[in-house]
């Protein structure tokens, strides 16, 4: 079970994965070896899984975003995962509940790699039909937890 103390240096890492010991320890009143400790129990017990880097992917020049909406039939949506996950601008992949069966987001550089992307899910065994609604602005985007400390 996690304790305030943990859920105040998840917050942190979660804001700066490369803040030093000393540096947590300071704003949760831990010493840095005992901050290091706590870090490393959160690691084994799989509470943090990764650190990793916030890439900006208008640099990288995909500045094309949107959600495809997937209708599948006869076929499981994890065996359409498994190919949709073969495309690299394919970023995010859900299962859902409703009119269509699938919902991923995707990312290329141009309206052009979108049509071809879009043809090659159209050819999936099982896929009956892919719908496309191009991101025009991200308001704001969530990708983290909340932690309630």
């Amino acid at each position: 079970m996690l304790d305030n103390i943990d859920r105040m240096l998840l917050t942190l890492l979660k804001e700066d994965a490369k803040r030093k010991y000393s540096e947590l320890g300071e704003v949760v009143h831990l010493s840095p070896p005992a901050v290091h400790e706590r870090v490393k129990k959160l690691e084994r017990a799989g509470v943090i899984r990764k650190y990793t880097v916030e890439i900006d992917r208008e640099a990288l020049g995909l500045v094309l975003q949107a959600f495809v909406r997937i209708h599948i039939s006869r076929i499981p949506c994890e065996e359409v995962a498994r190919v949709l996950q073969t495309f690299p601008e394919v970023v995010e992949c859900f299962s859902s509940a409703g009119e269509e069966s699938m919902l991923i987001k995707v990312q290329t550089s141009s309206p052009l790699l979108l049509e071809e992307l879009l043809n090659h899910i159209r050819q999936i065994a099982g896929v009956v039909r892919a719908q496309t609604s191009i991101i025009l602005t991200t308001h704001f985007q969530r990708d983290n937890i909340v932690i309630d400390a």
